[in-house]
């Protein structure tokens, strides 16, 4: 088995769940779960949504945890050695390539979004929001979209920024950057949280987040809520094999994952509470519209005595959640490079950080020069084509390719390995459970109940359903 860097191991249970949470806490907390919970029956979909974090995310984050443990390496060292450990096919490793493609994917789409957060965190700073009214506020982001040469820019930036952080050492680096921005995300939130429980559309968002309304429920709410709770835990992108690579052996896994997940869905009703409660306030109605942050929230932030300090909070806190997720999604990546090229972490961290500057720069012309220019992938069975992205920009084919195709179909291929190909005693041993039908609760479910779950988000995913 592959070895860690130079013995590196998190100091601590408390650190892990810090790092891991990092990983978690994306933009999509800001961008999607507030509307999501809302529209789809409130508490009910809260229920609905915990559920399936207990039943899906918390037995597959286990799995990804279990294998980087085992291993101490790489997503796809890891399935190679366990492999030929346990005489499985030498493809099964690529599954574990998948997955950090799939992640240098959605960092390449992240550093373009994260660049617009930084902007806006900047104009807030100098001033710019002051005054902004809801024609200007969309006049002001799309004088930015348009404008490649400064897109590039904030991109670039970010990049930087990024690529900085992820060639330090892992203890000054990632450990140390985690432990520092985590702590100020959650923060920030409870300051957004203050100014939204003194507000008069707080009790409106609790009513809408947290009471359940049944009425609101229909045959896709159960599906949304399965969708969303395995997207939220960076599940089958190898974040949390590689996490897992560095976690003590002491410590335990179930226990550590279920402290990641409730750290999660706590900070996601937090945000959906101050986001919504913010809106409701100015008379918006909060709705699914990734851009509403920079179209709608800058005007909403405005209308407060110190609106251009708490824009600066929001878009700080969107920059630092961008952050952590593309530090975390970039460690499988980068320890894959050291392993396979014999490159320093410096000289790996500087190479995909190119190649994440180079695939964003097509995000960023996406939405400027190639505006309106459409690429479509099909499947073609006879004389039928079933049109998988049709006339889609080049930011919504690399969304397609790297969360909508890779990500589940590897979380499903990881839950098959760990399952039938990894022996039970080994897995057993490695949790260390201390009830032995717990272990089996999870065997169960991993086997039987979690890949029908992934089944059906590909499905969803694909439109089937």
């Amino acid at each position: 088995m592959s070895n860690t860097e130079n013995g590196f191991t998190w100091r601590s249970q408390s650190t892990f769940v810090i790092v891991a949470a990092g990983a978690t806490l994306s933009l999509n907390d800001f961008l999607t779960f507030p509307v999501l919970a809302g529209q789809n029956g409130g508490g009910a979909f809260l229920l609905l949504y915990i559920l399936f974090l207990f039943a899906l995310g918390l037995p597959l984050l286990m799995v990804e945890l279990l294998l980087g443990r085992l291993t101490r390496s790489d997503p796809a060292a890891s399935l190679r050695l366990l492999s030929e450990q346990y005489k499985a096919s030498v493809y099964w490793k690529l599954v574990g390539l998948a997955s950090m493609f799939a992640a240098f994917l959605i960092v390449s789409t992240f550093s373009v979004i994260a660049g617009w957060s930084l902007a806006y965190a900047v104009r807030a700073l100098a001033g710019v929001l002051d005054g902004v009214t809801a024609e200007s506020a969309k006049l002001l982001f799309e004088e930015l979209t348009i404008d490649s040469e400064r897109m590039s820019l904030w991109h670039t930036l970010f990049v930087v920024t990024l690529v900085a952080i992820c060639a330090q050492p892992l203890k000054q680096g990632v450990e140390r950057i985690m432990l520092l921005l985590v702590p100020a995300m959650i923060l920030l939130l409870v300051v957004g949280l203050l100014l939204a429980i003194t507000s008069s559309g707080f009790t409106d968002s609790v009513r809408y987040i947290l009471y359940a309304d049944f009425s609101a429920v229909d045959s896709h709410t159960p599906i949304l809520a399965l969708q969303r709770a395995f997207y939220t835990l960076a599940l089958g992108i190898g974040v949390m094999i590689a996490f897992g690579r560095y976690l003590p052996g002491g410590v335990s896994i179930g226990y550590s994952a279920a402290l990641v997940i409730t750290v999660d869905l706590l900070f996601s009703i937090f945000t959906g509470l101050s986001i919504n409660a913010l809106m409701l306030t100015a008379g918006q109605e909060p709705g699914v519209d990734s851009q509403f942050a920079f179209r709608i929230m800058p005007v909403i932030l405005d209308q407060y005595s110190s609106g251009g300090l708490f824009s600066m909070l929001f878009y700080s806190l969107m920059t630092i959640a961008a952050l952590t997720t593309s530090v975390a999604l970039l460690e499988a990546p980068i320890t894959y490079f050291q392993r396979k090229c014999k490159v320093s972490r410096l000289k790996a961290s500087v190479l995909l950080g190119l190649g994440v500057w180079l695939f964003g720069l097509g995000v960023v012309l996406a939405h400027s020069v190639w505006n309106g220019d459409g690429f479509t992938i099909a499947l073609f069975f006879g004389d039928q084509a079933i049109r998988l992205v049709n006339n889609a920009g080049f930011h919504d084919v690399m969304v397609f390719l790297s969360s909508h195709l890779i990500q589940p179909f590897v979380a499903l291929f990881v839950c098959l390995f760990v399952a039938w190909k990894i022996p039970r005693e080994v897995s057993h041993k490695e949790f260390a459970l201390s009830k032995h039908y717990s272990y089996e609760i999870w065997n169960y479910l991993i086997r039987y109940i979690v890949p029908v779950l992934l089944l059906i988000v590909i499905l969803a995913a694909f439109g089937l359903i």
